[in-house]
């Protein structure tokens, strides 16, 4: 065998090993790329699922915030509603004297007040603007076999009357700021059961 032959065969060995060495760094290259992909692929994936999980709580949260935030907003809309009624009936109370309606109030009042005291001897105060129209009331009241009098007592009040029974001083106070205060928690009742229906 010639050394020509010898040096081909070695050169031949050579390449062949040097093809096998490369087909294997081929191989774990594209085992390693595989993995790597493989690998970025599942934390992409579970970030992606992470990223969802955390767009769906901040949705709940949200939705959450904005459900509380819009019961609020409309339980204010509906206590200014009540608070608007009230102050409207605050401030027909202070012109309640100058109604059509006042004098039969009046005689209302007093006449209640006569049936809960009794007959007795019952003194009767009224804002000093009334005393006239009273008179003609304990009048009539009078005539039903009751025994009212006009107390030279004055109260300062938007309308109405304090009754009191003189043989052991107990009082009626039927002015109308009284009896609005008197009514006030049943008219919140009322008018929250319509307005609050259904809510907790």
């Amino acid at each position: 065998m010639s050394v020509e032959t010898i040096i081909n065969r070695i050169r031949e060995e050579a390449e062949n090993e040097i093809q096998a060495i490369r087909a294997e760094e081929a191989r774990e290259v594209a085992a390693i790329r595989a993995r790597a992909e493989q690998s970025a692929e599942n934390a992409y994936n579970n970030r992606m699922a992470e990223g969802q999980r955390e767009i769906r709580q901040l949705i709940a949260s949200r939705e959450s915030r904005t459900r509380i935030d819009a019961k609020r907003i409309v339980r204010q809309a509906r206590e200014d509603v009540l608070n608007r009624c009230f102050d409207e009936v605050s401030a027909y109370l202070k012109t309640v004297r100058t109604r059509a309606e006042y004098p039969e109030f009046v005689h209302a009042m007093l006449e209640d007040s006569a049936r809960n005291l009794g007959q007795s001897d019952i003194a009767v105060i009224v804002h000093p603007d009334d005393r006239s129209l009273a008179e003609e009331c304990i009048s009539r009241i009078n005539k039903e076999g009751f025994s009212l009098f006009l107390s030279d007592e004055q109260i300062n009040t938007d309308g109405g009357v304090v009754c009191m029974r003189v043989a052991d001083r107990v009082v009626i106070d039927n002015t109308v700021e009284v009896r609005f205060v008197r009514l006030e928690r049943e008219m919140i009742v009322a008018a929250s059961g319509i307005l609050f229906h259904g809510e907790p």
